[in-house]
């Protein structure tokens, strides 16, 4: 097979070699590859519908609509009550039409925290009385309610096959990549895991308390099958993370823990049997990291006595209305627990999980201090999102030069308006695509024939497997033409 030239062999074989890569060698053959730090937003997931309902993954101007196509809204395997007792009296939409209604999920929370906010300073000069009393209580349930309705979406949206267009970046990715998401969703996470080389047991930049694979355990027993340094840093946190069950205090209206001197953050990874939960409404029926309405309790042993026990002079009662079952529901033992996530709101809850979250901001901001190209992929910098703004045009002058940056969404325009001209005019070059994702993995994907071939020039087994290849598909289609002649 000396004979044959490199330059002999066409670009869809090429193609063909470089997608029968394991992901193993991939890494291997890109080990010294440029660093890429790839930003990703809710343009990224937004292509995902592989759900049995064939919705989306929703965009912040969909996502009622996708709450209202999605199981969350329909029956009692979701409690949506708080939301549409809210919209009925504070909203002027009846429960018959929460179906039509689609207002824009960060309008919605932003103006939901404006009017909480003003109760509170309300109740910081006085008492309050009359109709303000019946609004904080509305306003506190649903604060709360939405963090689990928003978890559920995502993981009914989600809740299909792992063969999602992060596989197909992954293909692209060298070793040293990192990836920064302000997405809940687990889509690029089971993504990184099916390929081997990363493990949630550090592939998070964070050190878990426990983990629930199965069972709940210190950490997933089988690790990554060849080394990455990949890190998934979600910076807004996620819907597989857990933390002792946050609400609003009906007294403060500060949003708080119910072990609020715990700054301990939980893994749910994968479930097939049930788990403890509130009153037991465990439903199976989910992919690996997504569960249903109510996340599991979390082991009361994690836990001091005291962190756990009632303040003094209190006591710990629970009553619920047989609302959900005719008989009395079981009493699951253990913490109840709620997702980890930054709602869209203007003023971002930052500070309730500065612990966990502020590692992963300056494990970001140490990234855009080595890389050499900065991708961001449908994420828009929206005025909710102040300080990825800030991080951003800061990293940006502080590498003056030397990062490449790339930005791809479809009105991307707006994003560069954003941004701004100054904090761009520092990249070492910057180029734009007015582009979906998948129209971008496309052009990627281009690119998959030279980086074969370069490959091949570079390193003399991988030459060898190329031409072999060759040789076998070139014989392959000539006895596939003499057959069908």
């Amino acid at each position: 097979m000396s004979e044959i030239s490199l330059d002999s062999i066409d670009d869809s074989t090429l193609a063909f070699c470089w997608l029968s890569l394991h992901p193993r060698d991939r890494a291997k053959i890109l080990e010294n590859a440029p660093k890429t730090l790839w930003v990703l937003g809710a343009g990224a997931s937004h292509h995902y519908g592989l759900n049995r309902f064939g919705v989306k993954v929703p965009l912040s101007n969909g996502f009622f609509a996708a709450f209202n196509d999605l199981p969350t809204s329909q029956g009692f395997e979701a409690h949506v009550g708080p939301l549409i007792s809210f919209l009925e009296h504070y909203r002027g939409v009846s429960p018959l039409e929460v179906n039509k209604w689609n207002e824009n999920i960060e309008d919605f929370m932003t103006s939901v925290e404006a009017e909480l906010a003003q109760l509170r300073e309300r109740l910081t000069a006085g008492r309050l009385q009359g109709e303000d009393i019946k609004k904080k209580f509305s306003l506190a349930m649903v604060f709360a309610n939405m963090n689990f309705i928003f978890a559920n979406v995502l993981n009914e949206a989600t809740n299909g096959p792992s063969r999602s267009l992060y596989r197909e970046l992954l293909q692209l990715c060298g070793p040293n990549d990192a990836f920064v998401t302000f997405n809940w969703d687990t889509l690029l996470d089971r993504a990184l895991a099916d390929t081997g080389g990363w493990s949630p047991n550090d592939g998070y930049g964070i050190k878990f308390a426990s983990i629930l694979d199965g069972t709940w355990k210190s950490e997933i027993d089988n690790g990554p099958t060849f080394q990455t340094g990949w890190r998934l840093l979600k910076l807004h946190g996620s819907t597989n993370w857990l933390v002792p069950y946050m609400a609003v205090n009906f007294d403060t209206l500060d949003y708080a823990s119910l072990v609020p001197d715990s700054s301990a953050v939980f893994l749910f990874w994968q479930a097939t049997m049930p788990y403890l939960t509130h009153h037991g409404r465990w439903r199976g029926g989910y992919f690996p990291t997504g569960y249903c309405y109510y996340p599991p309790n979390i082991p009361g042993n994690q836990f001091t006595k005291k962190q756990i026990a009632a303040p003094e002079g209190h006591v710990i009662a629970s009553f619920t209305y047989k609302t959900f079952s005719p008989f009395s529901e079981p009493s699951d033992s253990g913490v109840p627990s709620s997702p980890l996530l930054i709602t869209p709101v203007r003023q971002k809850k930052y500070d309730t999980y500065s612990a966990t979250l502020g590692g992963l901001w300056d494990q970001t901001v140490k990234h855009l201090e080595t890389v050499d190209r900065l991708v961001v992929v449908g994420y828009s910098f929206p005025v909710t999102d102040a300080r990825p703004l800030d991080l951003f045009r800061a990293a940006l002058k502080a590498t003056s030069g030397k990062i490449e940056l790339e930005i791809v969404a479809p009105g991307v325009k707006d994003i560069v308006a954003r941004i701004g001209e100054d904090a761009i005019s520092h990249a070492k070059n910057f180029r734009t695509h007015d582009m979906t994702f998948e129209d971008y993995i496309n052009i990627l994907a281009s690119e998959m024939p030279q980086m074969m071939k370069t490959a091949a020039e570079e390193n003399e087994e991988v030459r060898k497997w190329v031409k072999m290849m060759y040789v076998m598909r070139e014989a392959s289609l000539h006895r596939a033409q003499q057959e069908g002649g």
